[in-house]
């Protein structure tokens, strides 16, 4: 795999945000996803605190290939405010059958950040996968999440709420 900086400002495709609630929506169709006030959206974000945050695309955004040659499977993107909080999310709108398949993608995206990046400068990491066709998701995946955690350092949070607290 080649080196990728993910935090390089090509990447960077909007301003940072500081709203108390925002929105993140994958329009699809190989356009990023972005954040947005607007009424469509697969994930909300909760900043009650006005942390400045800066969202990057990653899925449809950085050219990420593994040594085959083939694009990596990734996330929709990441949300960060410099060495305090780091979050990779994951968007679906699908009825069923999609955990695996954001969980799958969120580790693989965790797995090529660390390959580049040190991320325990990071106090507070999230991986999101968030559904807005399941906004609560309402049976446990405990041993998924402490498998997770365990694996990749980051906390797994099966929600479409991005809580921002810290």
């Amino acid at each position: 795999m080649s080196q990728v900086n993910f935090f390089d400002k090509a990447y960077i495709t909007e301003e940072p945000r500081d709203d108390a609630e925002f929105r993140i929506f994958d329009p699809g169709n190989g356009k990023l996803a972005q954040t947005t006030i607007g009424s469509q959206f697969q994930a909300i974000v909760k900043n009650p605190y006005k942390y400045v945050l800066q969202f990057v695309a990653i899925d449809h955004n950085m050219d990420i290939r593994n040594n085959d040659g083939n694009l990596e499977s990734t996330c929709d993107g990441m949300l960060f405010q410099e060495k305090e909080y780091l979050a990779f999310i994951e968007l679906k709108d699908v009825a069923s059958s999609w955990v695996t398949e954001a969980i799958g993608q969120l580790s693989n995206t965790i797995k090529l950040f660390k390959e580049n990046h040190y991320f325990a400068d990071y106090k507070r990491r999230y991986a999101y996968a968030s559904n807005c066709q399941h906004p609560v998701f309402h049976y446990s995946l405990k041993e998924t999440m402490q498998h997770f955690k365990k694996d990749t350092h980051f906390n797994l949070r099966i929600t479409n709420t991005i809580d921002v607290n810290y």
